[in-house]
């Protein structure tokens, strides 16, 4: 079997064979308790339409092959390919998988991209509808203008640290170039001793507004840094950037992947993290807590 041939077999299916049934499942993915590990909360999910994995308690994730490698704790490629082919001979698994070849993004058809300072009525419009302080947004974000399939438009835009954007409105969210986190220091050329973690730059901004406003159940009254993981699929790279603070303050969503993602913090940097989504429990995310829009 070849490393191809490998990655074409259903990993839902593989999980199956070996005794693994998701616990839960939604819009294509799956959330095991870790085929890793033991735990008492599913924080193992795959992605079933890219035929993806990701461990959340350990940080790690990718195909079929690399599972497989971590299964049979080995690093050998040709030991887990050899498995692989056993379990799927033996089970009369379908050796392929069809895969479903992602959609083209929306963001390689942009043309005459130009970012230029945050001023459109309609963009303070939309920040507005969130509760966004216009000040905050204009001192954290760019506005975006584009031409798509013959059309212009426009957009917030948020940068990250690899120069790309986080891009979004009322009717779109992406991302212009590269993915990354953001980070935002209190100081321009010190960092820290306090950082707080968000998911997105729409609950950081929701921050920055409670924290103007006086907010003091969830703000902080110390200086902090401020990173943005812009997608929980950041996680490693966060995690990296973390090692510089003695206090991590976590403000992620109160969801599955919000809660996994803050205890795959902890583990890493026990005794450091604080998760202060405790403070909005009764919301799904600091956005919601600001416009009083209770689950």
């Amino acid at each position: 079997m070849t490393i191809a041939e490998a990655k074409q077999v259903r990993i839902v299916d593989f999980l199956a064979q070996l005794g693994h049934h998701a616990q839960h499942i939604k819009s294509e993915q799956y959330w095991y308790f870790s085929p890793l590990r033991n735990e008492r909360t599913p924080s193992f999910k795959v992605n079933d339409r890219i035929n993806e994995w990701y461990d959340f308690g350990e940080a790690t994730g990718g195909d079929l092959v690399e599972l497989t490698k971590n299964i049979c704790r080995t690093d050998s490629v040709s030991e887990a390919l050899a498995y692989i082919e056993r379990l799927v001979n033996g089970a009369s698994l379908p050796r392929t998988r069809m895969p479903t070849a992602p959609p083209r993004p929306v963001e390689a058809e942009m043309k005459d991209v130009i970012v230029i300072p945050l001023r459109h009525h309609a963009l303070f419009s939309y920040l507005q509808s969130r509760l966004i302080d216009a000040d905050i947004g204009r001192m954290y974000c760019k506005e975006v203008h584009y031409e798509l399939r013959g059309r212009h438009y426009f957009a917030l835009a948020f940068g990250n640290i690899s120069g790309g954007y986080e891009v979004r409105n009322a009717y779109y969210k992406g991302c212009l170039n590269n993915k990354d986190i953001s980070l935002i220091r209190h100081l321009t050329e010190e960092t820290q001793e306090n950082v707080c973690v968000f998911e997105g730059f729409m609950d950081f901004l929701s921050y920055m507004t409670l924290k103007l406003a006086g907010d003091r159940t969830v703000c902080l009254a110390i200086p902090c840094d401020y990173l943005v993981m812009n997608s929980v699929n950041n996680l490693k790279k966060t995690l990296a950037r973390l090692q510089e603070y003695s206090v991590i303050h976590c403000y992620l969503d109160n969801d599955l992947a919000g809660q996994r993602t803050t205890e795959t913090i902890a583990g890493m940097y026990d005794g450091r993290v604080s998760d202060e989504s405790c403070h909005y429990a009764e919301y799904k995310d600091l956005n919601d807590y600001l416009r009083g829009k209770k689950r």
